[in-house]
C-alpha cells in the first residue's frame, strides 16, 4: 500500500445506527489507497439501536463491546475480542461524524513515512459541507487551555500547509502507530471525548515520538459530541454555534482540567487544587454577570468531576511518569505561551457583524488609540507636576483641617471596619465610620507591598489630582470622541475647586467622592457615541462603538461615593431608577455595606444631621459666601491667590455652560443646568448645618461633593459650547472626522485654555505652599487645630503614651487644652496617634454634639460616661484627689497630655503637678506628659477587681480580649456597656452585671480561666456574609468584559 510496506488498521467506532455511519463507510471505500482492514467497534447501549449487521461493509468486521464510556475504552474493549486491527502496525481511527476525503489516508502514511519517530499523524479538519476549516492540530498552553489558530469562518487557502509538528491532534482521522500506543498505555481511561488528542499528543512528546499533521489530509467533521443537544441527521451547523455548545461545556472544562492537572509537576499539585477550589467559584460567578448563566453551574460540575476522578488521575500521573524517556521541558518549545492567548484574534478587524472593517477606517481607529494613550499620558504628566508642586515636602504625613488618622496596621484597620464596636473615646455601639471602611478595602492589595494604611491615605490625598484626571479620562469619552476636548475636561476636573479645597483641607472623602463620580456619572448618561473615521466612502462612523462604564464599575463607584458621603446612595439609587429600575441592582452593594451607618443615624433624630456631611473626620472651617458656591468653592479661600485662582477656574466653567445654555437651547440642557444650580444651592445650605464637635469648635458639614456634582453637570455643558458648530465642515455641512483639521481659531483657543488651567492649578498649588510655610517651627497640636493640612513634623504623642497604647493594656491618652482659671477645660481620649478615623461615626459626632448643646443648656451631660470623664478631668486641674485619678484610670487612661502650644498649659500644668497618683514624665517635643499610677498600679482596658478591692490587669487589644487570667471578682471593660458584649471563661458564659461607675461594661467572673470577651450583636454575621457577596459580585463584574 505504500513504499515503506505499512500496514494499517482502520477503526471506525459508531455508537448503533448513528445518522453518519453510512457516509463514514462510503468515505472509505473511495480511499485511493484502502485499509488493510476495517473493523466497526459498536459502542451501542441497551436504549441505543445496535449497527445492523447486513450492513457492514465486505471486508470488514463488526465488534461489538457495549456502552464504552469513551474511545479508550471501546479500543481496549475491541482489542480483548481479538479485533482485526489488533495486528495492524497503524490505526486509522475513525468517528461515526466524520467523512475523509479520497487521498486522506494515502497523505496521512505518506506523512508518516517521513521519519521512524512519528507516533500519530493528525488531519485537517473541515465542516460537514467543507466550507470552513476547523482544526489542524492541536495548541494549547501548559495548563490545557487551547489557543485557536484558526480563525471563525476560515476557509481552507492552504494558509496552514506549513504546519507539520503540533503539541497533540484530534483523534478524529488520527493515524496512530500501534507500538507508540503500547508504549504510552494507550488513551487515558479519564477522557473522552475531549482532551484524549491532547493527552495522547504530550504522553507521545514525553515518551520520545513526534506528533506530527498532514496538511493534505482532509476530513469533514460534524462534531455531534460538541452539540450533544442538536440531532445530528443532516449535519447543518447550528444558527448559533456558541450557544449550542453549552451542552458540552462541562466535559470540555473537566477535560481542560484533568490535562492541567496531569500535565503539573508533583509538587504544584496540592496548590493547583486549592486554587482550583477558589477559582471555580470565581468563573461560576463570572459567568452570572457576563450573561452565560447556562455555564455556571457547568463550572462546578466539572471541577465535582475532577475531584470524582482524583483516582484515575493519579493512576494516569503515574502511568505517565513510566513512560517518560524525555523531560517535561521539551514540550516547551511545542506548548502555547498564555500571552498568546490574549492576542489579537484573526477577527480582530472585524465590525459586529462580522464584516470585514475598511482598512481605511481601521487604520484610522488605531491612530485614534495611539493618540488617545498619548494625550492621556500628556493629562498625567501635567497633573502630576501640578500635584508634585503643591505637596511638596508633605509626603512624611499630615496634620490639621479635618485629616484623621488610620491605625498603624491593616489588621487594626480591618478589624474596625467589621466591627460593630466603635472604639473612639469610651466606645460607642454602632458600625464604623464608611470612610473607615472605604479604606480597610482599599488597603488590602497593597497590604503585601508593606503599604501602611495612614501612607496609602496620604498618598491618595496628595494624588488626587492625577487620580481625578484619570477616573474622568475614560468617562470623557461619553460627551465627545476629540482629544483636545477631552483633555480639557479631564484637566478641568482634576483642578476643580471642591476638589483642590477639600485636599488642602484634609477632607479625604471629599477628594475620593470626586474621583468616583465621573465613573458613575458616566454609566448613568448615554452610551458614548461612535467615532467618526474617514474611509474608502468618506467620514462614517466607526464599525466597532467605544466600551460604556459597566455595571460592575459603576456600582463600585456608588460605593465609594456613599462611602465618602452618605447622601448619595439615594440620590444615585434614584437617577437609576429613573431609567429602570432593574438598573437599581447596581446600588445594592453599597446599600448593604452601608446599612449600619443608616441605621444608626436614622433610628436618632438627633444623629439626621449626619447625612449632610462627607464621613471622615470634621472640623470648623470658615464657611463660603453663597456666590462663592456657584463657582464650587466649599469653604472661603484661605489667600486672595487661591481664590483668584480657584474662583477662576469655576467662573470660567459657569460662564461658558451659560453660553451654551443661550446657544443650545433646548430642554435636557436647561433642565442639567437648572440641576447644577440646585447642587450648588444644597450645597451652601449643607454648610450652615453642624454636624460635630472640633475641639471647642462647632464643626460644619463639609459638602464639598453637592458642589462637585454642580461643577461636573457644568463642565458637561460647557463641552458642548462650539463643538457642534465646529465638528462639521463649513463648506459642506457633513461631519468631519476625528483626525481633519480644524480652524487654527479653535486650536488657539484650546491650547490658551490648557494654558490657563495648568497656570490656575500651579498658582492655587503656591498658595497651598505659602499658607503651611511657618509648619515646620508651629507645634504639631497648634497646626492640628488649623483649617488646612500641613507637614507633620514632630509625633503629636510621645513615644510613653504611644508605647502604652501599643502594649497589652492598651492605654489611652487624655489630652487637657484650656484655662482651668476661667472654668475651661477641654479633654479629649485618643487610642491612637491623635484623632483617628476609627474614633468616632457620622452619628456618633451628630450625637455628641447634639449632647453638648443639651448639656449647656441644662448645665449637666446626659451620657454618663462622657460626664464621669468630664467632671474628672476638671476637678484634676482644679481640686485633685485620689479619687479623680483612680475615676481616669477607670477610662483606661495610662498617660496625660498637655500638647506643646496649647492654651493655658502653665496652669494645667501646675494643676497636674499638685495630683497625687500622676508621675510627671517631663517636657516632650509633644508636650508635657504624665503617667496616671494610682497607688502605684498602671491602668488597664481591661481589669479584673477582687472583692477585696485588689485589681489585676488583663492583656487586651482595642476590641478583643483572648488569654488566660488567673483572677476572680468583677471583669471591668473600659468601655461603654451595651448588651452587644459577650464574655466567657473555658466556654462558660459570664452575666453581666451593672458596674459601679454606672457606665462601664461589667461581668461577674467567679473563676479564673481562659478568657475570651467579644463583641457581637446578632446583625454582624449576616451583614458581613452579604457585604462581602456583593463586593465580591460587584467586582468581578467590574473586571469582566464581554465579547463584542
Amino acid at each position: 500500500m505504500s513504499p515503506t510496506q505499512r500496514t494499517v488498521g482502520a477503526i471506525l467506532v459508531t455508537r448503533g445506527e448513528a445518522p453518519l455511519t453510512q457516509s463514514v463507510m462510503r468515505a472509505i471505500e473511495e480511499q485511493t489507497v484502502a485499509p488493510h482492514s476495517l473493523t466497526i467497534v459498536d459502542v451501542a447501549g441497551r436504549h441505543v439501536t445496535p449497527f445492523p449487521a447486513d450492513r457492514v461493509p465486505e471486508g470488514a468486521e463488526l465488534v461489538r463491546v457495549g456502552r464504552a464510556r469513551n474511545l479508550g475504552d471501546a479500543i481496549r474493549r475491541a482489542r480483548a475480542q481479538g479485533a482485526p486491527f489488533a495486528s495492524q502496525q497503524w490505526w486509522w481511527i475513525l468517528h461515526d461524524d466524520c467523512a475523509p476525503e479520497p487521498r486522506c489516508l494515502s497523505e496521512l502514511t505518506r506523512v508518516a513515512a517521513i521519519s521512524k519517530t512519528v507516533g500519530a499523524v493528525g488531519v485537517k479538519q473541515l465542516s460537514w459541507d467543507g466550507s470552513r476549516l476547523l482544526e489542524l492540530g492541536i495548541f494549547a498552553t501548559a495548563s490545557a487551555r487551547r489557543l485557536e489558530c484558526v480563525g471563525e469562518g476560515d476557509i481552507d487557502q492552504g494558509q496552514y500547509d506549513g504546519t507539520s509538528d503540533v503539541l497533540g491532534a484530534g483523534t478524529v482521522g488520527l493515524l496512530l502507530r500501534a507500538d507508540a500506543y503500547e508504549a504510552v498505555g494507550g488513551f487515558d481511561p479519564a477522557l473522552g471525548p475531549f482532551g484524549d488528542g491532547l493527552d495522547m499528543g504530550r504522553r507521545l512528546h514525553l515518551a520520545g515520538y513526534r506528533v506530527v499533521v498532514a496538511p493534505r489530509a482532509r476530513v469533514r467533521h460534524a462534531r455531534a459530541s460538541l452539540y450533544p443537544d442538536i440531532h445530528i441527521d443532516t449535519a447543518a451547523v447550528p444558527s448559533d454555534p456558541e450557544s449550542a455548545a453549552d451542552g458540552s461545556f462541562r466535559r470540555r472544562r473537566y477535560a481542560q482540567l484533568y490535562n492541567w492537572c496531569k500535565a503539573v509537576p508533583a509538587l504544584l499539585l496540592p496548590l493547583l487544587a486549592l486554587w482550583l477550589l477558589v477559582w471555580t467559584p470565581a468563573r461560576a460567578l463570572g459567568r452570572i454577570l457576563t450573561g452565560r448563566v447556562s455555564l455556571a453551574l457547568p463550572e462546578f460540575g466539572a471541577l465535582l468531576s475532577l475531584i470524582g476522578a482524583a483516582p484515575r488521575l493519579l493512576l494516569g500521573r503515574a502511568r505517565a511518569a513510566k513512560s517518560r524517556v524525555v523531560p517535561r521541558s521539551s514540550l516547551r518549545s511545542l506548548e502555547t505561551a498564555p500571552s498568546s492567548l490574549r492576542a489579537k484574534p484573526a477577527g480582530a478587524d472585524e465590525d459586529d457583524r462580522g464584516e470585514r472593517i475598511d482598512p481605511l477606517a481601521c487604520s484610522s481607529m488605531r491612530r485614534y488609540r495611539i493618540r488617545c494613550a498619548s494625550t492621556g499620558l500628556s493629562l498625567l504628566a501635567a497633573t502630576c507636576l501640578i500635584a508634585l508642586l503643591q505637596w511638596w515636602g508633605a509626603s512624611g504625613g499630615l496634620v490639621g483641617g479635618a485629616w484623621a488618622y488610620l491605625p498603624p496596621t491593616w489588621i487594626e484597620l480591618w478589624s474596625a471596619a467589621w466591627s460593630a464596636w466603635i472604639p473612639g473615646g469610651d466606645g460607642y455601639a454602632g458600625g464604623a465610620d464608611p470612610l473607615t471602611i472605604l479604606m480597610a478595602l482599599l488597603s488590602a492589595p497593597v497590604v503585601p507591598l508593606g503599604v501602611t494604611p495612614g501612607a496609602l491615605a496620604t498618598f491618595l490625598l496628595l494624588a488626587s489630582g492625577p487620580i481625578a484626571a484619570m477616573a474622568a479620562w475614560i468617562p470623557s469619552r461619553t460627551l465627545t470622541s476629540s482629544l483636545p476636548a477631552r483633555f480639557l475636561l479631564s484637566l478641568a476636573w482634576s483642578l476643580g475647586p471642591a476638589l483642590m479645597m477639600s485636599a488642602t483641607h484634609g477632607v479625604l472623602a471629599g477628594t475620593l467622592a470626586h474621583c468616583a463620580l465621573p465613573i458613575f456619572a458616566a454609566h448613568c448618561l448615554r452610551s458614548p457615541g461612535p467615532l467618526l473615521v474617514a474611509g474608502a466612502s468618506g467620514v462614517t462612523p466607526a464599525p466597532l462603538r467605544p466600551r460604556a462604564i459597566n455595571a460592575g464599575c459603576a456600582s463600585l463607584a456608588l460605593l465609594v461615593l456613599a462611602c465618602c458621603a452618605p447622601w448619595t446612595l439615594p440620590v444615585g439609587a434614584a437617577v437609576l431608577a429613573w431609567s429602570s429600575r432593574r438598573r437599581l441592582v447596581v446600588a445594592l452593594p453599597a446599600a448593604v455595606l452601608l446599612a449600619p451607618t443608616y441605621v444608626s443615624i436614622l433610628v436618632r433624630p438627633a444623629s439626621w444631621v449626619a447625612l449632610a456631611s462627607t464621613a471622615g473626620g470634621v472640623h470648623a472651617y470658615t464657611r463660603a459666601p453663597s456666590w462663592l458656591a456657584i463657582l464650587g468653592m466649599p469653604a472661603a479661600p484661605s489667600s486672595l491667590q487661591e481664590g483668584i485662582a480657584l474662583g477662576g477656574v469655576g467662573a470660567a466653567v459657569a460662564v461658558l455652560a451659560t453660553i451654551a445654555l443661550v446657544q443650545r437651547r433646548s430642554r435636557a440642557v436647561f433642565a442639567a443646568y437648572c440641576r447644577a444650580l440646585i447642587a450648588a444651592a444644597l450645597g451652601w445650605a449643607g454648610s450652615h448645618v453642624a454636624v460635630g464637635l472640633h475641639g471647642t469648635y462647632i464643626a460644619s458639614a463639609w459638602t464639598s461633593p453637592a458642589l462637585s456634582l454642580s461643577f461636573g453637570l457644568l463642565l458637561a455643558l460647557s463641552s458642548n459650547l462650539t463643538l457642534t458648530r465646529f465638528a462639521r465642515a463649513e463648506a459642506t455641512g457633513q461631519p468631519l472626522a476625528w483626525d481633519a483639521s480644524r480652524p487654527l481659531v479653535l486650536r488657539a483657543c484650546a491650547t490658551l485654555a490648557a494654558v490657563t488651567l495648568v497656570g490656575a492649578g500651579s498658582a492655587a498649588a503656591a498658595s497651598a505652599i505659602a499658607a503651611r510655610a511657618d509648619a515646620s517651627s508651629t507645634p504639631t497640636y497648634t497646626l492640628s487645630q488649623r483649617e488646612t493640612v500641613s507637614p507633620i513634623s514632630s509625633p503629636i504623642i510621645s513615644a510613653v503614651a504611644a508605647q502604652a497604647q501599643r502594649s497589652q493594656r492598651a492605654g489611652r491618652v487624655l489630652v487637657l487644652d484650656g484655662d482651668p482659671t476661667t472654668g475651661t477645660v477641654n479633654a479629649a481620649l485618643w487610642r491612637g496617634t491623635g484623632v483617628s478615623l476609627t474614633d468616632s461615626s457620622p452619628a456618633t459626632r451628630a450625637r455628641s454634639l447634639a449632647q453638648a448643646r443639651a448639656g449647656a443648656a441644662s448645665g449637666s451631660l446626659s451620657d454618663p460616661a462622657t460626664a464621669s470623664l468630664a467632671q474628672a478631668a476638671y476637678t484634676l486641674v482644679v481640686y485633685p484627689d485620689d479619687t479623680t485619678v483612680a475615676t481616669l484610670a477607670a477610662h483606661g487612661v495610662d498617660t496625660i497630655l498637655v500638647p506643646l502650644g496649647a492654651s493655658g498649659a502653665q496652669a494645667l500644668a501646675a494643676g497636674l503637678d499638685r495630683a497625687a497618683g500622676l508621675e510627671k514624665v517631663g517636657e516632650t517635643n509633644s508636650g508635657t506628659v504624665w503617667r496616671v499610677r494610682p497607688e502605684g498600679v498602671a491602668p488597664s482596658l481591661v481589669r479584673v477587681e477582687s472583692p477585696s478591692g485588689v485589681s489585676s490587669p488583663v492583656g487586651s487589644s482595642q476590641l478583643r480580649v483572648d488569654g488566660e487570667v488567673n483572677a476572680s471578682g468583677t471583669l471591668i471593660l473600659a468601655e461603654r456597656a451595651s448588651s452587644g458584649w459577650r464574655a466567657s471563661v473555658d466556654g462558660v458564659e459570664l452575666s453581666a452585671v451593672k458596674a459601679a461607675d454606672g457606665w462601664s461594661q461589667a461581668f461577674d467572673m467567679p473563676t479564673a480561666g481562659h478568657l475570651s470577651v467579644t463583641y457581637s450583636p446578632w446583625w454582624t454575621i449576616p451583614w458581613r456574609i452579604g457585604a462581602g457577596i456583593c463586593l465580591v459580585v460587584a467586582t468581578a463584574s467590574a473586571l469582566s468584559r464581554r465579547k463584542r
